[in-house]
């Protein structure tokens, strides 16, 4: 097989009912160049393993198995750096998780074909469905779609810009290999998150989006992510981006502001568990009128507000369940 252009890397985790999917997708794409798959199978404990080795032993010259005997994830993640990059040969790098797959057979094609006329770009992505598994529908994101409506012919982003509104979604972007400073990634204390791969490809050239749809994000109560509950998620997505302010803050107002309205959703969490809460609710006040993020004070304020009249309305008609209260938040 020649060198491969890109580098396709799947990360899998009990992902027995869905691997195929994604492998199966990735195979059926279009292109003018060849391309590998490599898969890191996180020491499955169900039959995850035994799929990817069937797709090994049919297409041997063009999937690069790895196999862990102790799951890495739980040990701290950077999974990508660690394991899969070091071993991609390909000059760009699409990524997916095992449990997503891709929609268009014509996705590895068209970001290619863009990054290589486009060299002061370095990540580009596109639009994606959500497929729920619990509710079997399949919807679209309205933010998204809003969003993109505004740019008929794909929209720019920049590392300023790139999280206010969300721009990628992991399993829909291609990026530069030679734009992805692995050492600028050991800088992080919280290093094992797209967004922080994300912000590190911004610093070397801009974003794009195209208005294709390139795959579906599967949401299940297996998923890594989605099986947190709501507190959980936003503690620890504030210790991430507390991370992510401290190296890129400087750079990006949608990192502040995002930091801003993970710690605001956290105070109410505790607010909501609070004996004294009208002193816990001042002492927010106070937080959200100090002006401590950089620059976003009308924002920290008008969010707050927002988040206030949420807040008292469902305590209103008594949904007092932290998942429940702030489901509409999210």
């Amino acid at each position: 097989m020649k060198t491969p252009l890109v580098s396709v890397n799947i990360f899998a985790f009990n992902h027995e009912s869905h691997i195929g999917q994604c492998i199966d997708t990735v195979l059926m794409q279009k292109t003018t160049f060849p391309f590998e798959i490599l898969i890191h199978d996180d020491a499955s404990t169900d039959g995850t393993a035994g799929v990817i080795r069937e797709y090994v032993t049919r297409y041997p010259e063009i999937i690069t198995p790895v196999y862990q005997t102790e799951n890495q994830y739980s040990r701290g993640g950077r999974l990508l750096d660690r394991f899969l990059l070091p071993k991609s040969k390909g000059k760009y790098i699409a990524v997916c998780d095992g449990d997503d797959y891709w929609s268009n057979p014509f996705k590895l094609q068209k970001q290619v074909d863009f990054l290589e006329t486009n060299p002061d770009y370095s990540i580009c992505g596109g639009m994606f469905w959500v497929l729920d598994e619990v509710k079997a529908v399949i919807t679209v994101k309205d933010w998204m779609a809003r969003e993109m409506v505004k740019f008929p012919e794909g929209k720019t982003v920049s590392l300023d810009n790139y999280l206010l509104p969300y721009s990628f979604q992991y399993l829909t972007v291609c990026f530069r290999k030679d734009c992805f400073d692995v050492e600028r990634l050991k800088q992080m204390k919280y290093n094992n998150r797209d967004d922080a791969y994300y912000a590190i490809l911004l610093e070397h050239g801009k974003g794009f989006i195209f208005h294709d749809y390139f795959g579906v994000y599967r949401l299940h109560e297996g998923g890594v992510w989605t099986g947190k509950r709501y507190e959980q998620q936003q503690r620890a997505a504030a210790d991430f981006l507390s991370s992510l302010n401290q190296c890129f803050g400087n750079k990006s107002k949608s990192i502040r502001k995002m930091y801003f309205i993970t710690c605001i959703r956290l105070h109410f969490v505790e607010l909501n568990k609070r004996k004294h809460a009208l002193k816990y609710f001042m002492k927010m006040i106070r937080f959200a009128c100090s002006g401590k993020i950089k620059d976003v004070f009308p924002f920290q304020v008008k969010f707050f507000i927002f988040m206030s009249l949420n807040y008292f309305y469902l305590l209103l008609i008594k949904k007092q369940d932290n998942d429940t209260l702030f489901a509409s938040f999210r």
